[in-house]
């Protein structure tokens, strides 16, 4: 579901989905949604994740998957358009094709990871950083629970968020660093819509 243009912000965004998709579209492919804020994006074409992130999202999921990201608008945009996606491609910033294992990440959040690994770039470009890797989180946990519940996933995302910026970018628990890190996401999570609100992590089964 779409959130439009027009709501007003504090400060100038343009929104994104990020989307977990339960099956092929060759089979009926159905869609459920959450924010992330836009970006520009890089590169030529799309490629394999690096390897890092490929990675973590296996280990934050608890399976063997496949993660790609787009490294340009264009190529995003055909992505998008390969799932039954449509609209600007900047406004989509994640889907999962969860029976296939399959995780795809816009241009946003993968610039994003890897700009939180140097901490030079990190420091320049927090909000990036900190909701690219709210977004890996949240994608995870669709895929570590076949479930398209967004209240479930992000509210995974948000308590897990700090624990995974000091497992892949070694931010300590107590610094300034991971108070505006965190705060920048908590920031923009309080702007998305009731459907992603007050959500409980429910622990994994098996």
């Amino acid at each position: 579901m779409a959130w439009p243009k027009t709501r007003p912000f504090a400060v100038p965004l343009l929104m994104a989905f990020v989307a977990a998709i339960l099956v092929a579209p060759a089979t009926g492919a159905r869609a459920e949604s959450s924010i992330a804020p836009g970006g520009a994006g890089i590169g030529a074409t799309t490629v394999r994740s690096a390897a890092w992130i490929s990675t973590e999202a296996e280990r934050l999921s608890g399976r063997r998957l496949t993660v790609v990201c787009a490294v340009n608008a264009r190529a995003w945009a055909q992505e998008l358009a390969d799932v039954g996606l449509f609209g600007e491609a900047e406004e989509f910033y994640g889907f999962s094709l969860i029976r296939q294992g399959e995780m795809h990440l816009s241009p946003y959040v993968c610039e994003g990871l890897r700009l939180g690994t140097s901490a030079s770039s990190r420091r320049a470009n927090e909000f990036q950083v900190a909701w690219s890797v709210n977004v890996l989180i949240h994608e995870s946990e669709h895929l570590a629970g076949s479930s398209t519940d967004e209240k479930s996933a992000e509210a995974c995302a948000r308590v897990a968020l700090p624990s995974e910026l000091h497992r892949v970018y070694r931010g300590g628990y107590r610094s300034a660093e991971m108070k505006r890190l965190t705060s920048a996401a908590a920031w923009f999570r309080g702007t998305m819509p009731s459907e992603y609100q007050g959500g409980t992590c429910s622990p994994r089964r098996g």
